[in-house]
């Protein structure tokens, strides 16, 4: 008995040090991805550290699609310490996504280009996502777009593009075609993306 309870305690001790050779670079527990890696850990409702975006890198980031659709209820920018920081909330679970850079954002159901004023257009195109609920009939998510943000450095605007069939288009212009990282949380669902700046 008393071996058992020195093996969980010493367990708890390596655990909160960070045992396993990965270096701790948040507070919170959040799923990290960037340049096509992955690291998770247990689900929190804090936000990532808004530090210098450790990991950011300018390569495409993706996750798989997840099922049912995901319905977005909010999308916010705003300047953290060193990032600019913008998130997608969802009702009930973060969908599927990539996070690239693209030249233009562009319909893809009819080819029109989306005016957004930036030199750079980084999308986030959302898969199994809407933002409407088709059960209900009504729109989940009800905030404006474009969103011009105060106060940011690196981001100008977040607007959606498109909406259609379970995939949900939104785009950040940038001023500059920077690294990014890409995070999500839970507790509420959040898509979240760094931009040192």
């Amino acid at each position: 008995m008393r071996a058992a309870a020195v093996t969980v305690v010493c367990a708890v001790v390596l655990g909160a040090c960070g045992g396993g050779g990965r270096s701790a670079t948040s507070a919170s527990s959040t799923t990290s991805v960037s340049a096509g890696a992955s690291t998770s850990s247990s689900a929190s409702t804090s936000a990532p550290t808004a530090g210098a975006a450790t990991g950011a890198s300018t390569t495409p980031v993706s996750a798989a699609p997840t099922h049912p659709t995901a319905h977005l209820v909010a999308v916010r920018a705003a300047r953290q310490q060193t990032v600019d920081r913008v998130v997608f909330e969802f009702s009930e679970r973060v969908p599927g996504y990539k996070v690239s850079y693209v030249k233009k954002p562009i319909v893809q159901t009819s080819g029109r280009e989306v005016p957004i004023s930036a030199n750079f257009v980084l999308e986030v195109r959302m898969e199994q996502a809407s933002g409407f609920n088709q059960d209900t009939g009504q729109p989940t998510y009800t905030g404006g777009t474009p969103i011009r943000p105060a106060g940011t450095r690196a981001v100008g605007e977040v607007a959606q593009v498109e909406d259609f069939e379970g995939v949900l288009t939104w785009v950040a212009g940038l001023n500059a075609d920077g690294p990014f990282r890409v995070s999500t949380l839970s507790a509420p669902p959040r898509l979240v993306i760094d931009l040192p700046s």
